[in-house]
């Protein structure tokens, strides 16, 4: 089996298991109404990216002591959630996120002199699991369990679209269909991830969720940018647009932070880095509403979402 055919093999069997996943989920949501609380809300928040472009004036380091905070965008979503038992909860969430970098704004004269630049608008679709390493359903203990905290850490698998842009000109072009690298497998725009985290959430009243959430996001491919490997024949290209946006040293040669570093950028020579994969990351807060059926554990002495007895007192039903 060749390499691309093994790749794509992958991919669908990735894709096959989100639909397994997302069927079990929607079975489940039918049984809530007998067994569990759940909720469905929003979030807003913002979203940074981590790969090759931009970073501070010293080499490039890894993780988030190379993020571009002045690069951070915005991270909308929404989400359904429903909790399994005590510890234990699933969420299914779709996010809109903007990726975004220029070496423009680099002190790094390598960096700078390549130029290049990018911004990307990914929606993902993902499904996390969330484990309560902490609970409290009585907050401040009035007995009356209507202020609830949780704090957890999750992970799951995500599915997200991958479709970097470059300016020129004036106008916003699509980068992989130009194929800046001269590649002879142009990347997919459907692309796989890892989501791991933590957040916390207060439940006022038993129906309002109010949380945080930090997340960071390992992916399997290092064309978020569109950057990664080698400057291509320009001959090879094929389009003017390709070749202008292949290699962009050209238009800032005589900087004087670019003096002397243009004629480095020629076919053959690194333009980004393949054996590191891009990266992001997001934090955002979210509300939701708690929808919540008739429980057959509503009456009896032990509350199995609660994971504790409960005496009279005990009408908690989230």
């Amino acid at each position: 089996m060749s390499a691309q055919s093994f790749y794509f093999y992958a991919l669908s069997m990735f894709r096959n298991k989100i639909i397994f996943g997302l069927t079990v989920l929607l079975f489940s949501a039918s049984g809530m109404r007998a067994q569990y609380a759940w909720d469905i809300g929003v979030s807003a928040g913002a979203a940074n990216y981590l790969g090759e472009i931009g970073g501070g004036p010293g080499l490039a380091r890894d993780w988030i002591l190379d993020m571009k905070l002045d690069q951070t965008r915005w991270n909308p979503g929404a989400f359904v959630r429903y909790r399994a038992d005590y510890n234990f909860g699933v969420t299914l969430s779709l996010e809109y996120l903007r990726l975004q970098g220029a070496d423009s704004l680099t002190e790094n004269p390598n960096r700078f002199t390549r130029n290049l630049s990018f911004r990307n608008d990914v929606f993902e679709l993902g499904l996390t699991g969330e484990y309560y390493f902490f609970n409290q359903p009585d907050v401040g203990r009035t007995g009356r369990y209507l202020l609830d905290f949780k704090a957890y850490f999750f992970g799951g698998v995500s599915v997200f679209y991958n479709n970097p842009k470059a300016q020129l000109n004036g106008k916003w072009l699509a980068l992989r269909p130009l194929n800046t690298e001269g590649l002879e497998t142009p990347y997919s725009q459907i692309q796989a991830a890892i989501p791991l985290g933590f957040g916390f959430f207060y439940t006022f009243s038993r129906l309002h969720r109010f949380g945080l959430k930090v997340s960071y996001r390992y992916t399997f491919t290092d064309y978020i940018d569109d950057v990664s490997t080698l400057y291509p024949d320009a001959a090879l290209l094929e389009s003017p647009e390709a070749v202008a946006l292949s290699n962009r040293t050209g238009e800032i040669a005589n900087h004087p932070l670019a003096q002397g570093l243009a004629e480095v950028y020629v076919p053959g020579q690194i333009r980004g880095n393949p054996d590191a994969n891009d990266s992001f990351l997001t934090i955002g807060v979210n509300y939701s509403y708690v929808i919540r059926g008739k429980s057959k554990s509503f009456g009896k002495r032990r509350n199995y979402l609660y994971g504790r007895k409960r005496g009279r007192m005990g009408r908690a039903r989230f």
